[in-house]
């Protein structure tokens, strides 16, 4: 790849991930089949290089910025949406794990640069300290993209008040339970994880509490890219394939505007009515908000990053509440979309069936909770203690 600015948006990786947008597609129905993305879809997202992204350079990555990884993963997920939600997920993984210590990413990228991590950050699952390390038995879930990992980042809380940590976790050392079976989303494979007594040294372990007010293990990674803000360059990517798919419905509905009509009206085409045009106008408007959001947010991301700053708990408490917001956007605009379009869309032969069920169940993401996010916000900006999270 040719060299590049850090951090600068690269539109060649955008057209790159355009370009797979049939491929994908052709390949969704297979997905939603075998609740996991297609060998081929995998294949073809390895090749377009989007699953090294946020693979630090020095193991074969190209440390791309979030702005360029937003506008790709969007793109993507017109294709397919549980395809961009791995890419994001896993683009994640990669990511995090370029913060841990050298000798962690060592083990996870050394063999491989196309090692996959896939994560459940929460929790969920309490570990003893041991010589060397800690023991932790659990079940985590849902652990999207787990099917085509290598590799499990997983949330785990650690004894007298030592708060919660990520731990790194080989999947030969977890079982897999078949637990996904839901309305959208369905290729993402997002199953059950569990692990009996598994031993991570410490070096397979970042604590949250500093790594959320960016303090990271000093590691060889000298990009900027492992610099950003950690809750708040998850929650701008989060952002990514919901809107992917409120444009894709977008795109959709304006296509056929021209050759339905509006049942038991005088109405030919949907595109004569004035009430079809304010809404799809309002849909419209609503997405744009949605990506001017996601643009911002991205440029202030990697702007601290780039600048060697960290954001200060009221910018970050506001990026975490602007996700959920511009998530909220997309939503909204495909409702209003279906409205205008008709009881078509629910028809299983029609793309905005597919939509709505992916749409309903990517923007309930836990770190895009409303109300969760406008209390955070909201605390910040009244200066109310104690915070509810760590996870800003």
């Amino acid at each position: 790849m040719e060299a590049h600015a850090p951090l600068e948006p690269q539109p060649e990786v955008v057209a790159r991930a355009a370009a797979l947008r049939d491929q994908l597609a052709s390949h969704r129905d297979e997905g939603e089949r075998l609740r996991r993305l297609p060998d081929a879809t995998i294949a073809a997202l390895d090749a377009a290089g989007l699953f090294r992204a946020w693979v630090p350079r020095r193991f074969g990555g190209t440390e791309l910025g979030l702005r360029t990884m937003v506008d790709a993963t969007a793109e993507i997920t017109k294709g397919d949406a549980s395809a961009g939600w791995l890419v994001m997920i896993l683009g994640c993984g990669d990511w995090l794990t370029g913060l841990f210590p050298d000798k962690a990413q060592q083990e996870v990228f050394g063999p491989d640069p196309d090692t996959k991590i896939c994560q459940v950050l929460t929790p969920k699952a309490a570990a003893r300290r041991v010589d060397g390390g800690w023991r932790v038995s659990g079940r985590w879930a849902p652990a999207s993209g787990c099917l085509h990992s290598e590799w499990a980042m997983l949330g785990m809380s650690l004894p007298a008040d030592g708060g919660a940590a990520f731990a790194l976790v080989p999947m030969s050392e977890l079982s897999v339970e078949d637990t996904w079976f839901t309305l959208g989303m369905r290729g993402t494979g997002s199953n059950m994880l569990v692990g009996e007594d598994v031993f991570v040294p410490d070096h397979r372990v970042m604590h949250r509490r500093p790594a959320t007010r960016g303090e990271f293990p000093t590691t060889e990674n000298v990009s900027p890219r492992y610099r950003t803000a950690l809750v708040p360059t998850l929650a701008t990517f989060l952002i990514a394939p919901v809107l992917g798919l409120a444009e894709h419905a977008l795109e959709h509905v304006l296509a056929q505007a021209g050759r339905k009509g509006i049942a038991f009206t005088s109405y030919a085409h949907q595109l004569d009515s004035t009430g079809f045009q304010l809404a799809v106008a309002e849909a419209a408007t609503k997405i744009d908000v949605a990506r001017l959001i996601m643009h911002r947010s991205a440029a202030t991301v990697d702007g601290h990053a780039l600048a060697g700053t960290h954001p200060d708990l009221l910018e970050r408490t506001r990026l975490r509440q602007h996700s959920s917001h511009a998530l909220q956007q997309c939503r909204e605009a495909v409702d209003v979309l279906v409205n205008a379009y008709g009881a078509g869309a629910m028809s299983e032969r029609d793309p905005l069936h597919a939509v709505v069920r992916d749409v309903q169940t990517a923007a309930r993401h836990a770190l895009a909770h409303p109300v969760s996010n406008a209390e955070i916000f909201g605390r910040a900006l009244l200066g109310v203690e104690p915070g509810i999270t760590e996870m800003i």
